[in-house]
């Protein structure tokens, strides 16, 4: 669908809750050619008449159940046969998906746990153009610097986001070209450069033309890479959130899927120790997301268990779990929200941590095949050597291998990734500090294993 070059488009917000209604405009903030109208009941959405009010979209709340999400479902959809339906979830009910879907939804999200992948499906399904400096940045993907060529023509716009001015701004336009110097200094500032969501299509068809020019065997570029493996786990999630009965079937998918990201990033790829740091530099300095998270950590555990000596299987079992160490998270409560965790109340903060016990319960129920190391290293990966991690408070002879080789990579993750679009701790520092926490003897990890990953960094 081309973005819609008209001044603004019409999109119904169902729901009876205020909550809802605030977080649909939270996400939507910026997005300036959607009206947005709010129902609270399903008859008054049925009153308004199509000639004063033509939605291209619908963002319906689940949160009721299967039943009435259906009945909202069936009641636009027969009102606005052509707008498209996205219903928005969260942990306060069941929600069985095939039915939903079946009576006319286009995607089912979970309003928390999908938050970062809403804005992509809404402008998919629903694409306006915007422009100027307030463009919000949910509009825009950052592009990893490696596919940019320079002095070769661009057919997409580039950003760069000012996170103190709350402005992206437009740097290079379709038809221009980016020079070396601009690349250079982007990687030197370990800036972030954007494009718009609504010309992925076009940057892909550009990075695929440098791959080609550098001679790549497969020319698939870290940024398609990223949106591919992001849309995959959006799709894992949807089958762990989804009501519907589960056989061993589904189980078995969920776990091949997994296999295939870690396949396209070629995560138990053998390489030199060299070789391993300069990917896992790869994945350091991006913005945190849940599924950023998992996409890092999967990466990250991989590598240190490559580094370790552990075979392939091993490595796989550690990619795999860092791909599922947070789905637990998706049960927070729907107050939540988006806010940071130091934000939480102190009921929430109690939920949040339990999270990686309910990550192991929900690979459980829905009977994705795996062996108690994977189930071991997604339930551990919070607990700490000194005994004051989560959930079980596990001393450090209670933890297993894989439990502290995914509590190291989580904490390098959390040290090397941006905080606020500012870079936190660049990947040498986080070396650095990690060695001089465990050499201390007060530290929260491991010394064998964290000494072991680390002397092999020549620097």
């Amino acid at each position: 669908m081309k973005p819609n070059s008209g001044s603004t488009v019409d999109v119904l917000i169902g729901s009876p809750r205020d909550s809802f209604w605030e977080t649909v405009k939270t996400i939507l903030k910026g997005y300036y050619p959607y009206q947005l109208k709010h129902f609270r009941s399903i008859d008054e959405a049925l009153e308004t008449t199509s000639d004063t009010f033509t939605p291209v979209l619908a963002l319906i709340d689940g949160q009721d159940g299967t039943a009435k999400t259906n009945e909202w479902v069936q009641s636009t959809k027969m009102n606005y046969p052509d707008s498209q339906v996205i219903v928005l979830h969260s942990s306060a009910a069941p929600l069985d998906f095939n039915i939903v879907k079946k009576n006319g939804a286009d995607e089912i999200m979970h309003i928390n746990f999908d938050r970062e992948f809403i804005s992509d499906v809404i402008l998919r399904l629903a694409p306006v153009e915007m422009d100027g400096e307030n463009i919000p940045i949910t509009s825009l993907m950052p592009v990893d610097l490696r596919d940019m060529e320079a002095d070769v023509n661009i057919n997409f716009d580039v950003y760069v986001h000012l996170p103190a001015n709350h402005r992206s701004v437009c740097m290079r336009r379709a038809g221009d070209v980016v020079d070396e110097k601009h690349l250079e200094k982007f990687k030197a500032l370990k800036q972030q450069m954007y494009i718009k969501k609504t010309q992925m299509k076009a940057f892909f068809e550009y990075a695929r033309t440098v791959m080609s020019l550098r001679n790549v065997p497969f020319p698939v570029s870290m940024t398609e890479k990223f949106h591919r493996s992001k849309r995959a786990i959006y799709e894992i999630m949807a089958q762990f959130l989804n009501g519907a009965p589960t056989d061993y079937s589904e189980g078995k998918m969920i776990l091949e899927r997994c296999r295939a990201i870690i396949a396209d990033f070629e995560l138990t790829k053998d390489l030199e120790a060299s070789a391993i740091f300069d990917e896992i530099f790869r994945f350091t300095g991006n913005n945190r997301t849940l599924y950023h998270d998992c996409i890092c950590l999967s990466a990250y555990a991989a590598y240190f268990a490559q580094l370790l000596g552990w075979s392939v299987e091993k490595r796989e079992s550690a990619a795999i779990a860092g791909l599922l160490h947070n789905i637990g998270l998706s049960q927070l409560p729907p107050t939540v929200g988006d806010k940071p965790v130091k934000a939480y109340s102190d009921e929430e903060l109690q939920a949040y941590r339990f999270y990686p016990e309910r990550s192991v319960n929900m690979v459980k129920a829905k009977k994705v095949p795996l062996p108690q190391e994977i189930s071991e290293a997604i339930g551990q990966h919070r607990e700490n050597s000194a005994g004051t991690g989560f959930p079980k408070k596990l001393k450090a002879e209670d933890i297993s291998d894989f439990g502290k080789l995914m509590a190291l990579a989580y904490r390098f993750h959390e040290m090397t990734s941006l905080l606020e679009n500012r870079q936190g701790t660049t990947p040498l520092q986080a070396i650095a500090q990690l060695k001089e926490n465990a050499l201390s003897g007060n530290g929260d990890l491991d010394l064998l294993m964290t000494t072991s990953i680390f002397k092999k960094f020549k620097g």
